[in-house]
């Protein structure tokens, strides 16, 4: 682009030498070239002269375009930054809460794509205790079975012993998240045995559901239900998420 610039500048000099010279000996020229000579050079003159200030136009905003350019990257960039930094900082703090999970998944399939099975096969999960939750949710709200409420923090205490697990993968991640490292690198045992214990966890929240559905058909059908069934895996699940927090 300097070289551009210099160009210009050449052609900027010559043109406007062209132009003063038609200006300021006009008569010579017209006596020793002729009225149509004079006319050429002067069309020449303002010619030459204006591809100067194209090219010097062009070497000088097309650099300027492009610094601004990259200081618009380099902006984007450090607001990026930022906000992974604040997003990391609020996963610290609270690392069972399931939203932030889902955030700090997402950032570290952006910092290491090579992950991003593993980041899917974790999402998914979370999206079926999600389904799953929803469902439980609709179900005493549609039947106004507020004496099955305490089941909600069974759910509750399950999705956190999730995020546990979840918890345990991460802080594998975090060995190769700004690296090319593959999922291989990471450490097997702990990955595959998290993934299980979620998935054995989902199965009993499935579970719950079931005999939750099933009491209150028969409280819908004979105004009474046992729940002894119920409670006996309420029990179960208890005994299985005590030590989430």
């Amino acid at each position: 682009m300097k070289g551009l610039r210099v160009l210009g500048i050449i052609l900027l000099i010559l043109g406007i030498i062209g132009v003063l010279s038609t200006v300021f000996a006009g008569s010579a020229l017209i006596v020793s070239l002729g009225v149509r000579a004079l006319s050429g050079i002067t069309v020449a003159s303002y010619v030459v002269g204006g591809l100067g200030v194209l090219s010097l136009l062009t070497g000088s905003l097309v650099p300027a375009a492009r610094m601004l350019k990259q200081r618009k990257q380099n902006r984007l960039l450090e607001q990026n930054e930022q906000i992974d930094k604040k997003d990391f900082s609020e996963y610290a703090k609270d690392s069972l809460n399931p939203e932030k999970t889902r955030v700090r998944f997402e950032q570290i399939r952006k910092h290491n794509p090579n992950l991003s099975n593993l980041v899917d096969q974790c999402l998914e999960q979370m999206d079926r205790m999600d389904t799953y939750q929803s469902r439980h949710e609709s179900l005493i709200d549609a039947n106004e079975a507020i004496y099955l409420n305490d089941t909600i923090e069974i759910l509750d205490n399950s999705e956190k012993r999730m995020c546990r697990n979840f918890r345990n993968i991460i802080n594998c991640c975090i060995l190769i998240e700004n690296t090319d490292g593959k999922q291989e690198d990471l450490d097997r045992d702990i990955v595959s045995s998290s993934l299980k214990d979620n998935e054995d966890e989902l199965e009993a929240v499935s579970t719950l559901l079931k005999y939750s559905v099933q009491y209150i058909n028969n409280y819908n059908r004979n105004g009474v239900s046992d729940r002894r069934e119920l409670d006996a895996w309420i029990k179960v699940m208890k005994n299985s998420t005590g030590g989430v927090v």
